[in-house]
């Protein structure tokens, strides 16, 4: 692999398999059974979801967590079983609901909103952090269709809004986490920060591979934006 191009052919080949799913499926992760439905990002094929979702738990421990972008609920799921409070967004309706099914499964609490970033978060709800795992890849098509948004950002909008909104929803020492990965436009993300009067901190890294049967690795990272 040696550009951005293969890589981001490699990762549409992924997500068709993804797409081949007509029916409710699950997985098991850590003694966890995760339930996936059709047109909903998928942890059983990109190793990502799975790292992040072990991860994000011990940093936020029992504290309160805004997830963006849930998908599955997967992140949000290990932490609220780990005795967070938490809340979760997601444009996708079917991943709304796919989500709302896990938490129901496990017998957690999780208040999932519907729509696009922190619009549908009332104003006047505030967290000790959050968390979204963007899509990693600069899109550049506006018109990608929903399951596609999940691995690429038109232009980075929806990464820039995530960092320039997370104030209005952070409690006074409250921290904004991200989870990206080498093949995202780091450069971007660190103008993204200046911008918004953040510098970043490298929390937590693992390189592992891209999905289950690749042979491309990636390098999984977890930022804290601090002002």
């Amino acid at each position: 692999m040696n550009s951005q191009k293969e890589w981001e052919q490699e990762v549409r080949a992924v997500f068709e398999k993804m797409k081949a799913h007509k029916r409710k499926y699950s997985i098991n992760i850590n003694g966890v059974k995760l339930y996936i439905f059709p047109n909903v990002f998928s942890p059983k094929y990109f190793t990502d979801s799975k790292w992040f979702a072990q991860t994000v738990l011990k940093i936020v421990g029992q504290h309160s967590l805004l997830e963006i972008g849930t998908g599955t609920g997967i992140v949000a799921l290990f932490a609220a079983l780990n005795g967070a409070k938490v809340s979760a967004t997601e444009i996708n309706p079917e991943a709304v609901e796919n989500a709302k099914y896990n938490f129901q499964k496990h017998n957690v609490k999780v208040k999932t909103y519907c729509g696009d970033m922190y619009e549908p978060v009332p104003r006047e709800k505030k967290f000790d952090f959050i968390f979204w795992n963007h899509p990693f890849n600069f899109g550049d098509d506006p018109n990608e269709e929903m399951l596609l948004k999940a691995g690429f950002d038109f232009q980075y909008e929806n990464l820039e809004k995530y960092i320039a909104g997370a104030h209005l929803h952070l409690n006074p020492n409250g921290k904004l986490l991200l989870g990206t990965g080498n093949f995202a436009l780091l450069s971007k993300v660190k103008e993204f920060a200046t911008r918004y009067n953040y510098r970043i901190k490298l929390l937590k890294k693992t390189k592992i591979p891209l999905a289950a049967d690749s042979f491309i690795d990636n390098d999984y990272r977890i930022y804290e934006f601090v002002k």
